[in-house]
């Protein structure tokens, strides 16, 4: 395969994810639609989905919408933020002004403190809180 158009476009970790649901699905559907021997595909493709789609789902990926996307993204436009800056916020979903100051460059000296709370309200409102982590069992 060769990279045409690099950096064309960015796409969030939940775009990936519906991405790979929708390949899922394709997939499936040929399966039932032909025979096995038709819609059969990589091995390596099968496991590659699976874990990428296990590993974006208990991310903020896994509880994010489109419309709650397209709300954060409104409610943004009034920030002079960049676009990886927004990419970032969405992928992450900071719970933090550190965490945010992490993904912000130079946060401390393009936003005053009231600004820099706006912004963290804005991703608490808009974006979905991120999933729960499963509780580790130890065997002690």
């Amino acid at each position: 395969m060769k990279v045409l158009n690099p950096r064309v476009g960015m796409l969030s970790n939940y775009e990936v994810l519906q991405h790979i649901i929708a390949t899922k699905e394709r997939y499936a559907a040929a399966h039932l639609a032909s025979s096995a021997a038709a819609a059969m595909k990589a091995e390596n493709l099968e496991t590659v989905m699976r874990e990428v789609k296990d590993y974006l789902s208990h991310t903020a990926a896994g509880t994010q919408s489109a419309a709650d996307i397209d709300n954060f993204m409104t409610a943004m436009s009034s920030h002079a933020l960049e676009k990886a800056e927004l990419l970032q916020i969405i992928n992450e979903r900071p719970d933090s002004i550190a965490e945010l100051d992490c993904i912000i460059e130079e946060m401390d000296a393009r936003f005053d403190e009231n600004t820099q709370a706006e912004l963290l309200d804005i991703v608490k409102k808009w974006l979905p809180a991120k999933p729960k982590e499963p509780e580790q069992v130890n065997g002690d």
